[in-house]
């Protein structure tokens, strides 16, 4: 298992360098392994966009969904989370409020970021078709490594994204009362 770990993160770094960071800069900094995540994804959809044929018209369309929704999560969902160290540390200051604002916004787009994922898993699934039928199994693994991806954006990042504004509103509150 510690093999493969090891595989896993020396393959990351040979794809796009860790570069690390004080917590201080880190503060809503999309974490770098999600920005690693959705830089490999384009990277290869790209790649798969690029066939003539039915695998690249649906990878486009998958790249298209994926790049818009991207950039949605990359404006308000994902850089809450870069404060989670500073947080889980008690390092809390008033530089931290636009994460409240951001984990509103995130509350009122839930029913629009859980559609948009529905439609990355659709898309997913027809690439996980395409490649079965053309026997291409590095598509069919970053097809399926997607659609787990997409789940685990709506069952644990935009809900902890949520829970960050609940709990620093919290503070506030509390921080404002005294």
């Amino acid at each position: 298992m510690k093999s493969v770990k090891s595989a896993l993160f020396a393959s990351l770094l040979m794809v796009a360098p860790i570069t690390m960071v004080s917590a201080q800069e880190a503060s809503f900094a999309i974490p770098q392994s999600i920005r690693l995540q959705h830089d490999q994804i384009v990277s290869r959809l790209s790649s798969y966009s690029k066939h003539e044929n039915p695998v690249g018209a649906t990878a486009s369309k998958a790249l298209a969904a994926l790049n818009a929704h991207y950039a949605k999560e990359e404006a308000f969902v994902l850089p809450p989370l870069g404060l989670l160290p500073r947080i889980a540390n008690g390092d809390l200051s008033k530089d931290m409020e636009p994460a409240i604002t951001m984990a509103s916004r995130t509350r009122a787009a839930m029913p629009e970021l859980e559609n948009e994922h529905v439609q990355i898993t659709s898309l997913m699934n027809d690439l996980i078709e395409a490649g079965t039928k053309t026997h291409d199994d590095e598509l069919v693994r970053l097809a399926t490594r997607v659609a787990a991806q997409s789940l685990n954006h709506i069952e644990v990042l935009v809900p902890t994204t949520i829970m960050i504004g609940d709990y620093l509103r919290q503070l506030s509150t509390v921080t404002h009362s005294k």
